[in-house]
Order: C-alpha cells, then sequence, then structure tokens
C-alpha cells in the first residue's frame, strides 16, 4: 500500500474523529436538572458549532477522496 492510500485513510479517520468530537462536546454542554445552559441555548450552540465541526470534517473527506485519486489529482 502507498502512501497516498495510507494518507487518505488517515484523512478519512481524522473526519470520523472530528465528528466524533463534536458529538462528545455537545453530549458535555447539554442541559441538566442541576441547572447549566437551557435548551434553546443548546440548540444554538449545537448547530452553531457543527457547522464549524462539519467542515473541518468536510475538508478531511475532500483531501482523502483527492489522495486516493492519486499524485497527478493534486496541482500545485
Amino acid at each position: 500500500m502507498d502512501f497516498q492510500k495510507m494518507a487518505a485513510l488517515g484523512a478519512q479517520g481524522a473526519a470520523g474523529g472530528i465528528l466524533a468530537a463534536w458529538l462528545g462536546f455537545v453530549w458535555l454542554i447539554r442541559p441538566v436538572s442541576s441547572g447549566g445552559i437551557d435548551a434553546v441555548s443548546w440548540h444554538a450552540a449545537s448547530i452553531s458549532t457543527f457547522v464549524i465541526f462539519g467542515l473541518l470534517s468536510a475538508v478531511h473527506l475532500y483531501f482523502a477522496a483527492q489522495l486516493k485519486r492519486g499524485a497527478d489529482s493534486i496541482r500545485g
């Protein structure tokens, strides 16, 4: 297995890890009965942080697809 295929696999793993980190963040800031953030603010924070985490994950998936195609597809 060549380096590009391994790098593509790593980028796919990073994309999944980023989304898992987002789920952990959303779970960490969830509203609880003993206080903390209210439900409306929790939804707003969850959605707004998904944009950031989702874009990071999408970029990693894009890089993985580019690496899978091979060296000819990378311009630079």
